[in-house]
C-alpha cells in the first residue's frame, strides 16, 4: 500500500493558502465597504448640516419679519375724526407701503425646479434674483448661500442638473429613469 501523507500534507497546505487568500480578499471587501460607508455618511452629515443651516436662517428670516396686527398697531392714530377723506385715503397708501412682502407659498426647492421647467436653463445668479423678488431672502449674501445650499441638494436629488457651463436646467427624461431605477 503507498503512503499518501505526503499528498494530504500537500492537500492541506493547498487549502490552508486558499482559505488565507479569501480571508484576505473578505477583509478587503469589508474595508471598502466600510470606506464607501464613511464616505457616504460624511456626504449625507455634511448635506444635513446644510439643510439644518439653511432651516435656521429661513426661520431667522420668517421670525424678522413683522406680522399683520404688529405693523397696524404701529400706525399713527388719527388725530380727529373731522380730517377728512384725503387723510384716511393717504394713511392707507402709507399703510400698504409698509406691509412685509409676500411671503412665498411653496418651499424654495420646488419653487427653483418649477422656475428650471418653466424658463429652462438658468445661471446661479438668476435664480437668486428670483428667489429674492419672490421673497425668499431679504438680502442678496443670505439668498447665495441659501440657493447654493437649495441647488446643490436638488441637483443630487435628480430633480435638476447642472450644465457644464454652470447653468441649472430641468433633469431630462433619462436623469429621471436612471434616479427611479437607483430607488
Amino acid at each position: 500500500m503507498r503512503d499518501i501523507r505526503g499528498d494530504l500534507q500537500d492537500r492541506a497546505s493547498l487549502l490552508e493558502e486558499q482559505i488565507n487568500a479569501h480571508e484576505a480578499q473578505f477583509e478587503k471587501l469589508v474595508e471598502q465597504l466600510r470606506a464607501e460607508h464613511e464616505s457616504r455618511l460624511e456626504d449625507l452629515k455634511t448635506e444635513f448640516a446644510a439643510v439644518t443651516k439653511l432651516m435656521e436662517l429661513e426661520h431667522r428670516r420668517l421670525s424678522n419679519v413683522p406680522s399683520a396686527p404688529k405693523a397696524a398697531a404701529a400706525q399713527p392714530a388719527p388725530q380727529a375724526a373731522h380730517q377728512g377723506s384725503h387723510q384716511t385715503a393717504h394713511q392707507s397708501a402709507h399703510q400698504t407701503a409698509h406691509q412685509p412682502a409676500p411671503q412665498p407659498q411653496q418651499p424654495l426647492a420646488d419653487f427653483l425646479v418649477r422656475k428650471l421647467n418653466e424658463v429652462g436653463a438658468m445661471s446661479r445668479d438668476d435664480l437668486r434674483r428670483l428667489a429674492m423678488q419672490e421673497g425668499y431672502f431679504a438680502d442678496a449674501d443670505t439668498a447665495e448661500r441659501g440657493v447654493h445650499a437649495t441647488l446643490l441638494n436638488v441637483v443630487k436629488a435628480g430633480l435638476i442638473r447642472q450644465l457644464p457651463n454652470g447653468n441649472f436646467a430641468p433633469a431630462t427624461v433619462l436623469d429621471t429613469i436612471r434616479l427611479r431605477r437607483e430607488m
